[in-house]
Parts: structure tokens; sequence; C-alpha cells
């Protein structure tokens, strides 16, 4: 299987608002960080969901390590740490990385 194809796209301080803000379908924000080992284990379950819901959710990931200063001003303190935005607002966040459904029920209503 070609991983490649499943890659999301990594945001930053400049690209945060047209990516998440400006969106046209709810974001899944991944702010995580290369060294953190719940982060790796979170990336398939990303993946998958990026690929199963492609028309209505969009996925793409915060390296805390190249945009702190984006990760402050989000108020996020740890990796990983999973937003969710609506209409250019965050709705809900989770920290850490439980499972795959966890982060499925994560984005449930």
């Amino acid at each position: 299987m070609n991983n490649a194809a499943h890659t999301l796209t990594t945001v930053n301080d400049l690209t945060f608002p047209s990516e998440v803000l400006a969106a046209d379908r709810r974001v899944l924000v991944d702010v995580t960080a290369a060294w953190c080992a719940p982060c790796r284990a979170a990336e398939p379950a990303l993946a998958e969901l990026a690929r199963e819901h492609a028309s209505e959710l969009k996925v793409v990931r915060i390296d805390g390590e190249e945009s702190p200063a984006l990760v402050a001003q989000l108020g996020v303190r740890g990796f990983p740490t999973f937003l969710l935005f609506e209409g250019g607002h965050e709705v809900k966040r989770q920290a850490g990385f439980r499972n795959a459904k966890a982060l499925r029920d994560f984005l449930n209503p």
C-alpha cells in the first residue's frame, strides 16, 4: 500500500487561515510532533478518517516543532491534541490519542 497517497497536509502560521479557518467543510487538526510516539500511533487512524470522509472532512496537521507560535496561539499544551473546526471556529478539542474508535467518536456531535 502506498502511504504517500494518504499523507496529511501540514499547515503553519501562513496557511492556517486559508486551509482551516476558510475551509468549506469541517477540519480535523492534528497538533503533533515528530518525536511523539502517540502522535505516530495516531497517523494510520487519521489517514483512514481523511480517506473515508474526504467529502465532508478535511484532515490536516500542525507540526508543533515547526509552528510553536501557532500552537501557542491555539492554546495547545501537549501532543497530540486534536482540534475540530467548523465554519472557521473551534468546536471541540481532545488531548491525547487512545485509539482509532475514540478519535472517530470525537468527530461525532
